[in-house]
């Protein structure tokens, strides 16, 4: 990662004038190194266990449907496998309510991710996070550890 950003400083500093280059540089700097992008909170078990309680909060899950079939998904979840959620998510409200059943989430609203172990729901939050969503969670055990602690098979 940092050889990629070091790299598109020195290809963006080749492309401006000499006498600006320094100042540029800072800039490309900070703005390749500073993250302006909200901060992906975590989410366990316990928070999960709670969502049928609390439906203003939208779970999705970004597992593909096979891998839904085979073993079942959490209560109050909606599949949106990750491949599609950035286009789902920037989909209109009237869409969005007739595919999934819920109202589409606005920027603040809570939507806490999972898919089989953290990873994927992870890259899902952060695709959230580059469309303007701002309360995002990360359910890091996922699956796996919703399956082992309700006695499902995983």
């Amino acid at each position: 990662m940092m050889r990629h950003c070091m790299m598109a400083v020195r290809v963006a500093k080749s492309q401006i004038p000499l006498n600006t280059a320094r100042n540029t540089q800072n800039y490309l700097m900070q703005r390749f190194y500073s993250n302006n992008a909200p901060a992906i909170g975590v989410v366990d078990y316990d928070v999960v266990k709670k969502l049928p309680s609390e439906p203003q909060k939208l779970l999705i899950d970004v597992r593909e449907p096979e891998e839904l079939k085979e073993t079942g998904q959490i209560p109050t979840s909606i599949n949106i496998p990750l491949g599609v959620v950035s286009q789902e998510l920037a989909a209109s409200e009237q869409l969005f309510k007739s595919k999934y059943g819920r109202e589409k989430p606005k920027p603040d609203s809570e939507i806490i991710f999972h898919c089989k172990i953290g990873k994927r729901s992870l890259k899902a939050a952060e695709a959230a996070a580059a469309l303007g969503f701002k309360n995002l969670k990360n359910y890091e055990g996922s699956w796996l550890d919703w399956a082992q602690r309700e006695g499902l098979s995983k």
